[in-house]
């Protein structure tokens, strides 16, 4: 059961790549003042189908990932350490109201504003804390 809810709770948060929100933020990350938010469409020529080594801070264990965000299959896909036990990911990726939006089968899709700088993208919450930062290469 433990796996499960871990799986369950991984896939949920990266389903927004809808994260479980957790109070004490022990792997918090500001975002650079130079970082640019941006649409989709250019969020899009700057990762689509590239792979990308993300950090998630806002999920209640640490959680790293080598992922494919893929817009022609409508997919984010790789794999995922999440608190030390390899993962699976598969993800179904979406875009509402200018965010970027995954989520995990039966789960609530969870949706982030992107913002670039250099060669990172940054997913940012509505209350402006960075979900997860992933560096392309």
């Amino acid at each position: 059961m433990g796996e499960d809810l871990a799986m369950r709770k991984f896939l949920s948060s990266f389903g927004a790549m809808t994260f479980l929100l957790s109070g004490i933020n022990a792997y918090a990350v500001d975002l650079p003042a130079g970082a640019k938010k941006v649409t989709m469409e250019e969020f899009k020529a700057f990762a689509d189908g590239k792979h990308v080594k993300v950090e998630i801070f806002d999920l209640e264990k640490p959680v790293t990932a080598d992922l494919v965000w893929s817009w022609k299959k409508g997919t984010i896909t790789g794999k995922a350490n999440v608190d030390g036990k390899m993962m699976d990911v598969k993800t179904k990726l979406t875009f509402k109201d200018g965010k970027a939006c995954s989520n995990g089968k039966g789960e609530k899709p969870s949706c982030h504003s992107i913002y670039i700088d250099g060669n990172k993208f940054y997913e940012v919450r509505d209350d402006m804390k960075v979900h997860a930062v992933s560096t392309i290469g």
